[in-house]
C-alpha cells in the first residue's frame, strides 16, 4: 500500500509465533510459491474441503493455486475474478478462505488485514477455516507501529481493517469459550521467508 517497512528480525518473529500459537493458531515457514501450491493443495485435500475461495494472493500464486486444486476436483476461485453476483453464494458454500496478510504484531500474535472492500475481509471471517498467506518482513513488534503504519496507509485512500487474533472465540451464558461461532474455527498462518520464483 505505498508504505515500506524495515523487516522484522528473528525475535520478533519467533515472538509472533509464539503468541499466535497461544491463542490457538498455527505458522508454517515456507519460501518459494511451489512450496505454498504443494503446501496449500495438500492442506485442502486433508481438510476435506469442497470449495475454497482466495483473496488478495500474488496474481501467479493465485493462478497456480486455483490451477492445482481444481485439478484435484475440488472448486477454488480467486474472488477478484469471478463475478460479484455469485459471490454471497460461494461465500456461503466456502469451507476454506485463503488471503494474504498485510501485517502482524508480535505482541498478540494478531493479523492485520486491510481491504478496499468487503470481499477479503469476508473471505477471512466467514468460512470456517481462514488460511492467511504473511510475509516475514510485514511482522512489526507493536501495535505503536502498526498505527503509525497504518496513519501513512490512511491517507492515501479509504480501507477497511481487519485485526485477527486467533480463531474466532465467543463465551456462552455460562462464561465457557466456544470456538468458531462467530467466524473460522481455524487459523493457519504461512509466513513467506522471501517469496521467489523457484521451482
Amino acid at each position: 500500500m505505498g508504505c515500506k517497512l524495515m523487516g522484522a528480525n528473528s525475535d520478533t518473529i519467533q515472538r509472533f509465533v509464539s503468541e499466535l500459537e497461544k491463542v490457538g493458531a498455527t505458522a508454517k515457514f515456507l519460501r518459494t510459491r511451489t512450496e505454498v501450491v504443494r503446501y496449500l493443495s495438500d492442506f485442502v485435500m486433508k481438510k476435506g474441503a469442497n470449495l475454497v475461495l482466495t483473496c488478495g494472493l500474488e496474481h501467479e500464486l493465485s493462478f497456480e493455486l486455483s490451477k492445482v486444486i481444481n485439478s484435484m476436483g475440488i472448486s477454488c476461485f480467486d474472488i477478484d475474478v469471478v463475478d460479484k453476483r455469485n459471490l454471497r453464494k460461494l461465500l456461503e458454500a466456502a469451507y476454506i478462505g485463503i488471503t494474504d496478510a498485510d501485517l502482524a504484531v508480535a505482541e498478540t500474535g494478531s493479523l492485520i488485514i486491510i481491504s478496499e472492500n468487503d470481499a477479503k475481509r469476508l473471505i477471512s471471517c466467514l468460512p470456517p477455516i481462514h488460511v492467511a498467506i504473511l510475509s516475514k518482513e510485514n511482522i512489526l513488534d507493536n501495535f505503536l507501529e502498526v498505527s503509525e503504519w497504518l496513519r501513512k496507509a490512511q491517507s492515501t485512500g479509504r480501507y477497511t481493517v481487519s485485526i485477527i487474533t486467533g480463531p474466532s472465540r465467543t463465551a456462552d451464558i455460562e462464561l465457557e469459550i466456544v470456538i468458531g461461532v462467530h467466524g473460522p474455527h481455524e487459523l493457519h498462518v504461512i509466513i513467506l521467508e522471501g517469496m521467489s520464483d523457484e521451482k
